[in-house]
């Protein structure tokens, strides 16, 4: 593909971009997406890069044209920090301050840059395996977005679109799974990324629960239901709501999320969700402690619960030598588990006669 050097205001930011995922921007609104690409993006440590190096020939631009502009696809933060050494009226407007002064030849090195052009089409691939599976990888919700819109704009296959980026782990499907039953959960009931208990967004809780059997069932999807749009039957949106809300939290209802570490948590859910006393009790708004407990059953509870029982009596043999000074507190704590044993024991054989 040809480079040819280009103005940089000439140059437009892509509101298609997937590092703007949860944001909506049109093509006109050129300051705005600067404004934000700069505030959530470190487009800073771009603009000192250039500062103190010059802008690099080898790292080019990769633009589309559309309509009677030039898009770019593939460089936007970069475009951000030319543009900002570029424009003392835009710096001053978005508070910035050059840590150094902005030299002749840097100045030089960006008043035109390297563009290369193609369509999106062209593009999909490289992009994606640069920031998907490559080296300068996107949040998850950013990869998921562009994986979703490939799928959408070029008739791939979520097989195709894996295999023109390298990813040999599933990942491409994992995100789109995950990426359509957050729109979907947007879509129906107005679900808000930031209005979660987490300072940011944990899109892997979502589409790690759905690699789960029993959280697919309880939504009633499978996973060739999860390669198409809005996967989740209508009859099933409500149950929608309660993952979205197990997972998340809400800032604005209240809700604590009942995963609050992937693992256990997560685990610990899809287990709860195995039988309906566990889902009951967790879209009854009880713990998920209480959820497990039920769906592991009484067996298993007295099975963990006697082992733990033992292991602790182990350990405290350990130390009973070095730990033990005589004091009377303890000395009725040993008795107390004596008759704890001996009742436990005796109503064991009990029911074994």
């Amino acid at each position: 593909m040809e480079v040819i050097r280009h103005a940089p205001a000439d140059l437009y930011f892509d509101p298609e971009n997937p590092r703007l995922a949860g944001e909506s921007f049109s093509v006109d609104q050129q300051e705005g997406i600067l404004r934000w690409l700069w505030r959530n993006k470190s487009v800073n440590e771009l603009v000192d890069s250039i500062l103190a190096n010059g802008f690099w020939d080898h790292e080019e631009l990769f633009a589309t044209e559309e309509g009677d502009r030039w898009v770019v696809v593939e460089g936007n933060r970069r475009l951000a920090a030319v543009k900002i050494l570029l424009d003392p009226g835009l710096r001053e407007r978005l508070g910035i301050q050059l840590t150094e002064k902005l030299s002749e030849e840097v100045l030089e090195s960006i008043r035109e840059l390297p563009v290369i052009y193609a369509t999106r089409e062209e593009l999909w691939s490289f992009v994606g395996f640069k920031h998907v599976n490559g080296p300068q990888v996107w949040d998850s919700i950013a990869k998921a977005e562009y994986v979703f819109h490939v799928r959408r704009n070029f008739g791939l296959s979520l097989a195709e679109i894996a295999s023109g980026i390298g990813d040999r782990h599933e990942t491409v499907a994992r995100l789109y799974r995950g990426y359509v039953v957050l729109r979907q959960a947007q879509n129906e009931f107005d679900f808000d990324t930031t209005d979660t208990r987490h300072r940011r967004f944990p899109f892997s809780h979502l589409w790690t629960a759905l690699g789960y059997v029993s959280i697919r069932d309880y939504l009633g999807v499978d996973p060739a239901a999860l390669e198409n749009e809005n996967p989740v039957p209508g009859d099933r949106l409500r149950r929608l709501q309660y993952l979205m809300a197990w997972l998340f939290g809400s800032q604005s209802q209240g809700i604590e999320a009942v995963v609050r570490r992937q693992n256990p948590d997560l685990r610990h859910l899809a287990r709860a969700l195995e039988v309906q006393k566990g889902v009951d009790l967790l879209e009854g708004g009880n713990s998920l402690s209480v959820a497990l407990d039920a769906s592991l059953g009484d067996a298993h509870l007295f099975r963990t619960a006697l082992t733990k029982a033992e292991t602790s009596a182990r350990e405290a043999m350990r130390f009973v030598s070095t730990g033990f000074r005589g004091e009377e507190d303890l000395m009725e704590t040993g008795r107390s588990l004596l008759r704890q044993a001996e009742s436990l024991n005796a109503l064991m054989t009990s029911d074994e006669s």
